[in-house]
Parts: structure tokens; sequence; C-alpha cells
């Protein structure tokens, strides 16, 4: 079977039909790129580009440079990304092909041949060197993807890396990014974690309060005793930080933590300064992340209505908190002197416990229907965002209908809302970040953060 009858066949309804004739294609080899490549740009071609995509991959070193110059053609934007996702991927012989195109004209292929390296892993430590112009490169998306190219080699860039830092060469601000994505706060020598200090010190004497982005759960206690709320948690090791680093190392651990690290979200924890005299604790606590019940939703809430129980009776109340910014996930658990008043979870209201809150007064549970009338959408474009919302809120008032809730508005009636910190919030002492017996044991997770 020649080759153009082998291309008809990757748009066989048959998987294994096309299998084997794309196993055909890429035995042929250097034959095959360019008819190949042809079915690959034509958009209206019954292969799907992927399959192609696929083939050229496969082909290894002929694909190269003619998928390359697909990228930087006059082709259309749907033909270079497809070029660009097979010149990703594609198996050379030797990655410094990918190492000699990351000062290529174009950005999206100086980022794609960082990509390649950073998946490469190890394997691309000795090509680390050709890395380096990356970190002050013109392109934003270059620059970022040259931080995490390093990180994906691993440690054995760190001497690079800190040999830029002790050095004269303009890449040597963004090589302490690139050493706190690599290995955290343990990369850096002693002279840049005495600097990190000195710089967090400086930004402590005037932050303002500011909204934190919120996903994941979150400890209100009334306390204005640092130290006992460490002891409570089995904290140590705390570090003084600004808001804004509390707040970035709890995001990074909470939407990356488990790749970034074995312990990534249960390693350490952000305890807030006092805020209008309630301290925060941002965190999966060991006790809760790696307790056996924990395993399941219902054990997880379980877990935390007993960490809540007993941290209301050290502290008089304990509030907990959880959102999330993906899904609609909401939930809080609330306690006094020792006693679970209250728990809701969105996603399981049959389990909530004890009566309706106070602080829920005039809204709606989030699960409860919200008895909006038949026909409300009626003569209005739903797809219409702003009329769907103008329609929404009139008919809110024409019928009396209450907002549901969200964990943020209990939070804001009972204890902060971290979602509304702001210059009004008053602030007592500085907030740290500390170690739990993970992090003491495995260390903290890598990750540069916003100070």
């Amino acid at each position: 079977m020649g080759i153009p009858e082998l291309i008809e066949q990757l748009a066989a309804p048959d998987m294994a039909a096309r299998e084997a004739a794309g196993a055909a294609l890429v035995a042929a080899g250097a034959g095959a790129v360019e008819p190949v490549l042809a079915v690959l740009c034509d958009e209206a071609s019954p292969v799907y580009w992927g399959d192609s995509a696929g083939v050229l991959r496969r082909i290894g070193d002929p694909a190269f440079d003619p998928v390359l110059d697909v990228i930087v053609s006059p082709g259309t934007e749907e033909v270079r990304r497809r070029a660009r996702w097979a010149f990703g991927g594609i198996e050379v012989s030797d990655l410094t092909r990918y190492a000699d195109v990351l000062a290529h004209p174009d950005p999206s292929v100086r980022e794609t041949a960082a990509f390649v390296l950073q998946n490469a892993g190890s394997a691309a430590l000795p090509l680390a060197p050709a890395l380096v112009p990356l970190l002050t490169d013109a392109d934003e998306d270059v620059r970022q993807r040259g931080v995490w190219a390093f990180a994906g080699i691993g440690p054995g860039v760190i001497p690079l890396l800190r040999g830029l830092r002790r050095s004269a060469a303009p890449q040597g601000r963004q090589a302490l990014t690139a050493l706190a994505e690599v290995g955290g706060w343990d990369a850096l020598d002693a002279a840049d974690q005495r600097l990190v200090e000195r710089l967090i010190a400086v930004k402590l004497r005037d932050e303002k309060p500011a909204p934190m982005h919120l996903c994941g759960g979150w400890y209100a206690l009334p306390t204005k005793d640092q130290g006992a709320v460490l002891e409570a948690f089995g904290l140590s090791d705390a570090m003084p930080v600004t808001m804004r680093l509390g707040e970035s190392a709890w995001n990074s651990d909470h939407h990356g933590g488990t790749l970034r690290h074995e312990h990534g979200r249960c390693a350490r924890t952000y305890v807030s300064p006092v805020l209008d005299g309630w301290t925060l604790v941002f965190g999966d606590p060991p006790g809760l992340a790696h307790s056996a019940s924990a395993e399941t939703d219902s054990g997880r809430r379980q877990s935390i209505r007993h960490s809540c129980a007993e941290l209301s009776d050290a502290f008089g109340a304990a509030h907990w908190y959880g959102a999330s910014c993906g899904d609609g996930w909401t939930a809080w658990c609330l306690a006094e002197h020792g006693r679970i008043i209250r728990c809701y979870d969105v996603f399981e209201p049959e389990d909530q416990l004890g009566n309706a809150h106070a602080a829920e007064d005039g809204y709606l549970l989030p699960h409860e229907d919200r008895g909006l009338p038949e026909g409300w959408t009626d003569g209005i474009d739903i797809s219409d965002a702003e009329a769907f919302r103008e329609r929404y809120e009139q008919v809110k008032r024409d019928f009396a209908i209450p907002d549901p809730c969200h964990a943020t508005d209990i939070a804001g009636r009972l204890s902060v809302d971290p979602s509304e910190l702001d210059e009004r919030t008053s602030v007592l002492g500085c907030g740290v970040l500390a170690l739990t017996a993970c992090g003491r044991r495995y260390g903290t997770p890598r990750g540069a953060l916003r100070i």
C-alpha cells in the first residue's frame, strides 16, 4: 500500500485500521513527512489532525524542520496551532535539536522548545545553560516557560542558577524565581534567604489588607494569641510573611501541592495576623490530610467537625469554612465550647447538623430551590449575560426571593470574610508560614511565591 492509500486509511472508521496506517507511515520515515504534513495543514481533510500530528511526532528527526517551517508560515492560526502541538513531541534522537531553537525569532518556537526540555526532566540537564536567556526573554510566556523548564529539569540546575545569582548576568533577578520554583526555600542559599527575609520585613511595614482568592478550607479562631494557635495546630519554624505571601503559599499548595511535593497540601500552614480580632488558619493539618476516615467526603466532614470541636474547647469558638473557585462548592462548620452547633455542605445537604444559624437569616441555603416563577426568562435572550442578570434581579425584587448564602457570607457575619479584606480591616501583628509535622519531615513545597 502506497503513502496516499495509507493516508486515506488514516481517516478509516476502524481504529485498528487507522493504527496500522499510522505505523506504516512512521516506518516510511522521511518519505511520508511532506504528504502527512500536507494533511495536517488541510483543515478540510477527513483525517483527524491529531492522528497526522502523531505520525509526524513518531517519524522523528526528518519531521523536525518541516514542522518548524509550518509554525512560522503565513498559514492560519489553527494550522500553526496544530504544528506547534506536533513540534512539541517530535521523537528526536538528540535533545540538542530543541536547545538549538531556543533562540529562534518566533516566541512560540522558543516556548515550545523549552516545554520539551521541561518534560525531558534530568535528561535535559546538560542543555540547561541554553535556557538561561529565556529568563529575560521579551515575551512573558517564554519567560515563564523558561522558569518552568528549569523546575522540570530538577535540582541539578541549582548550581547553575545560584551561579547566576552571584554573577553580573542580567538574568540574576529572574534566577531567584527559578530557584524557588525548582526547590522552594531550601534551594536558596543563605545570602538569598536573608535577602528575602529583609524584603518581607520591608513589605510588612506598610502592607494593607486586600481581598484573598479563596479555594479550599480555612479556620477562624477568636484569639490574638498566635503562639497558642501554632501550638494547637502542631506548627513550628514560623516565618513572618506578608499577607500576600501567605495567600500565595496557600493557593499554590492547594492547587498544585501534590505536583510540587509529596506532601504539598499539608507541609505548611499560613496563619494570618489578627484580623478584626480573629486569627485565620489556611491549610490542611496532617491529621486531616492523612486520616483514613478523611479519604471519603463523609470522613473528611467528620474530621473537620472533630477538629472544630477540639479547637472551640480551647478558644471558646472555632469556625471552619470551605469554598471552591471552580465548582460552586461551599461549606461551613461552627463550634462553641467543645460542641458543634452547625454544619452545612452544599454537596451533602442531607448531612447538615444543627438548626439554621442566625447568620443564615435572610438567605436561602445554596441547595434550596429559589422559587423562580415559571417562564421568568420569557422574552429575553438567555445567552445575553447582561439581559439575563437584569431580569433575574428584577424577578428577585418582584417576588422577594432571597439570595443563596455562601461560606463567605457566613464568615462575614460571624468572623472575617477573607475575600473582603481591605483598609478598613484592623490588623494586629503579622502572619506566619509555619511547618506541620509533614513539613518538618519532608521539607517545604517548591514554587515561587508573591511577596
